[in-house]
C-alpha cells in the first residue's frame, strides 16, 4: 500500500511540472532553403525537462527530425533546418511538431 501510494505522488508530481511546448513559431527563407524553428518550452531544468525530438513532414512524408538529450535553454529550443539539395516547392505545406521528454507535444503549420 506505501508503494502505491508513492507512485502516485511521484505521478502527480510529474505531471503538475510536465507540460507540452507552449508555441512554434515557423520561417521559411527560399533562397537559402532553410527552415527556422523556434520551440516555446519554458522549464526550470533544461537537461531535465527539455525538447526532445523535432519533426518536420509534408503529409505523412518525414522530411527532417533531429533529436535532443538537453534543451538549449530555459526558454526554449531553435532549430534550423536546410533544404538546399531540395528547397520545398511554392504551395508545399509542412507541418512542425516538437515532442516534450516528459508530456506532451505541439505542432506548427507552414505553407510555402
Amino acid at each position: 500500500m506505501k508503494n502505491a501510494m508513492f507512485f502516485l505522488l511521484v505521478f502527480f508530481a510529474v505531471a503538475l511540472v510536465a507540460h507540452p511546448p507552449k508555441s512554434i513559431e515557423l520561417g521559411y527563407d527560399a533562397q537559402t532553403g532553410a527552415l527556422s524553428v523556434n520551440v516555446l518550452h519554458k522549464v526550470s531544468d533544461p537537461e531535465k525537462h527539455f525538447i526532445r525530438r523535432i519533426e518536420v513532414r509534408s503529409g505523412k512524408e518525414l522530411l527532417a527530425e533531429k533529436n535532443y538529450e538537453r534543451q538549449e535553454s530555459a526558454s526554449g529550443q531553435k532549430e534550423m533546418f536546410l533544404f538546399v539539395d531540395k528547397p520545398l516547392a511554392s504551395g508545399t505545406a509542412v507541418t512542425v511538431t516538437a515532442f516534450c521528454n516528459l508530456s506532451g507535444k505541439k505542432s506548427a503549420d507552414l505553407e510555402w
